[in-house]
Parts: C-alpha cells; sequence; structure tokens
C-alpha cells in the first residue's frame, strides 16, 4: 500500500470497487482525536522531546535488543546492524524490492543461552516469482550465521508482504503475511498469504493449531504489519485497508484461533458472515505499521496503552482499546514523517523507526520532562 504501482492498483481498484459497492457504510466509530500535544489541554506532561539514536539508515524496518541493552535492527535493503553507541553491519541479505525486503526481527526470549536470531525477508524465487521466509540465525561474538529455514513458500509480490513476527505469551513464533497483491489468497487456507502463522522455534507445526498440520492461525488479513499482547493475552494486530481506492478502512484487529477477518469480501464493518475489527479508520488512512501495548512506566497516562506506528497518517497513535470502546490520541503528526515501528526499550523509553526512504532515524520519546 506503500508504493504506488499504477498496474496493481488499477487492477485492485477494478476488483476493490465492486466490493465496495455491494458494501454497507461504515458503523458510526467512537473515536476521541484527544488534544493537540503541546497545548494547554494536555492531560498529562507527556513526553518531552526527543533524541536521534541513530541516523543515516535507509528504511529501517524492525527493532530488538539484546540482554545486554545493544540495538538491533533491519533495513529494509538488505541489512541487519547493531548499535551499542556505534553502528555495526552484522549481515546482508540478498532480497527482493519494492514493499518486500528485510523486514521482521525478533530475538529469542532465550537469546542469553541460545544466541537465536529470527528475520523475515522477501527474495526472488525465480526470474518470474517472489517469495517470503522466515530464517533463524545464531549471533555470536558478534558474528551471525544462517542455522535453518523455519517457513518459506510463503507468497510475495512488490507489494503487500507483511513481515512482522513476535514470539507470543505462549512461546511459539508468530508471522504476519500480506496477500501477495492477490486478494483471493487470503480467503485460502491451503496458502500462506494474507494469513497470520503460528510456528514453535523450529518451525514445526503446534498441534493445538486450529487447522491441523498447518501453519494457518488465521485468514482473511490483506497486509499486516504490527502484532502484539495484552496483559490479558488478547492478540492485537494493525492491517493496512484498501485505500488505493481513495478510502482507508485501516483496522485494529483481535486475533482468535481459526478467526477469518473478511478480506477481500468485506472492510470496515461489512464484516457480516466474518469477524470485524476491534476498530477501523473508515475514509482515513493511517496504513499501520509496527505495534506494542506501552508497559514501560516512562511516559504518563501511556501504560496499558496500544501504541501504533503510521506511515501514511505520520503519526504515533496512543490507542485506548480497552473496554469502554476504542480511543486514540495522535501524537507527532508530521514531525517524523512516515513511522514503521513503535517498540519499547529497556530503559522504559519509546523508540520509533521513521520509513520516508532517506536518512530514516531510530529516534528515542524519553519519558515526562525528558527523564526515561
Amino acid at each position: 500500500m506503500n508504493v504506488p504501482i499504477v498496474a496493481v492498483c488499477a487492477a485492485l481498484a477494478a476488483a476493490g470497487i465492486l466490493l465496495m459497492a455491494g458494501a454497507p457504510g461504515p458503523a458510526e466509530v467512537r473515536v476521541d482525536p484527544g488534544p493537540v500535544p503541546g497545548t494547554d489541554a494536555d492531560p498529562a506532561p507527556g513526553p518531552a522531546g526527543h533524541e536521534v539514536v541513530v541516523d543515516g539508515l535507509d528504511t529501517p524496518w524492525s527493532i530488538g535488543w539484546l540482554p545486554d541493552g545493544t540495538i538491533l535492527y533491519t533495513e529494509r535493503g538488505g541489512t541487519l546492524s547493531s548499535w551499542d553507541g556505534a553502528k555495526r553491519e552484522l549481515l546482508s541479505l540478498d532480497v527482493a524490492g519494492g514493499e518486500g525486503g528485510l523486514l521482521g526481527l525478533e530475538i529469542d526470549p532465550g537469546f542469553a543461552e541460545n544466541g537465536n536470531i529470527y528475520l523475515y525477508h522477501t527474495y526472488d524465487a525465480s526470474i518470474a516469482s517472489t517469495m517470503n521466509r522466515v530464517d533463524r540465525f545464531v549471533l555470536e561474538d558478534g558474528a551471525v550465521s544462517h542455522e535453518a529455514t523455519l517457513i518459506d513458500g510463503i507468497p510475495g509480490s512488490f507489494i503487500h508482504d507483511g513481515g512482522r513476527i513476535r514470539f507470543g505469551p505462549d512461546g511459539m513464533l508468530y508471522i504476519a503475511t500480506g496477500d501477495a497483491a492477490n486478494p483471493a489468497l487470503s480467503q485460502d487456507p491451503g496458502s500462506l498469504a494474507g494469513k497470520i502463522l503460528r510456528i514453535d522455534r523450529d518451525g514445526g507445526i503446534p498441534a493445538d493449531n486450529p487447522f491441523p498440520g498447518s501453519p494457518v492461525y488465521s485468514l482473511g488479513h490483506r497486509n499486516p504489519q504490527g502484532m502484539d499482547w495484552d496483559g490479558a493475552g488478547r492478540m492485537l494486530i494493525t492491517e493496512h485497508g484498501p485505500s488505493g481506492l481513495g478510502s482507508g478502512y485501516d483496522e485494529i484487529n483481535a486475533v482468535i484461533p481459526g478467526g477469518n477477518y473478511g478480506w477481500p469480501r468485506g472492510v470496515g464493518d461489512s464484516h457480516e458472515g466474518w469477524i470485524a475489527p476491534v476498530y477501523h479508520t473508515g475514509t482515513d488512512t493511517w496504513a499501520p505499521s509496527g505495534s506494542e501495548f506501552y508497559t514501560g512506566g516512562a511516559v504518563p497516562g501511556w501504560d496499558g496503552r496500544y501504541l501504533v506506528a503510521g506511515l501514511r497518517g505520520q503519526s504515533l497513535y496512543v490507542m485506548d482499546v480497552g473496554d469502554g470502546g476504542p480511543s486514540f490520541e495522535r501524537w507527532y503528526e508530521g514531525e517524523f514523517g512516515r513511522l514503521r515501528d513503535v517498540a519499547t526499550g529497556p530503559d522504559g523509553r519509546v523508540y520509533l523507526l521513521t520509513s520516508n526512504g532517506e536518512d530514516d532515524a531510530i529516534i528515542a520519546i524519553p519519558g515526562a520532562q525528558g527523564h526515561p
């Protein structure tokens, strides 16, 4: 959704307009955008200032921390690097272009014992075929070596490659995949596209997956790019809507085993027979990407909130997705440009990755009055 591909968008628009024509309009959604940051109406001091931790980056995509506090991050062009006060390139992969490339990064919760890290990347399987896969690597003494391919054959494309990978509270690895510009694949249970996948650390299929023998955990997704779990174990994902049709309908979905989220048969609240989103943006476009429930304690009023990085929206959305109904505050609108990922560091600060295509950065947001 982030790269203007005229031919692809025209074909999708033709199909999407037919879809939208037969779909009812969105129901009213309670949305409280909150006060503009920096005005007297602010309910709390909130973040003060920011620090550019690393700059000069080329479209960074995902960030994580080693036990010693070292930052790892991916850049879409194929580079995995570290930062501990100095930048060091650890790995360079041959990746496909477009919205694909080196995307998701996850660090094993047992890294101190096994040194394992996991990468999601797009590659050219042949002249006419693009695929995605998840590999496990070992990082030891500053050197990265490939250990295993955990899952392969995830359909890829110049757009809609998904890419987020996260360990869940159950210790399983969850993988968000896009529809690879072929919406019908999202409803095909035999395809790995347009899905949330669930595997174990070795690439095996958990016995309690909803579809026996399959890594598919949920289906009917368009282009999910963020995921996290709240304190009660509820899994939320961010998902790009069909904004190329002139409407947003980006979604926040609560994922359950075997759930079908309707794409391409419905958008917004037109999910009759499918699972409706917790929140959708209507005709506004956020292009939500990385997301995380904040528990860092450094920013007043943010604990327990769902933080969502906005690409097209060029904002950090701080969402209340509790029982009172979805509402949000919009922070840093346009200040840093497009935001790809948001994550809480071991220091409790909120870290943002920009995605502007040149001189991108990792930015740290301090706590109240600038103190983490």
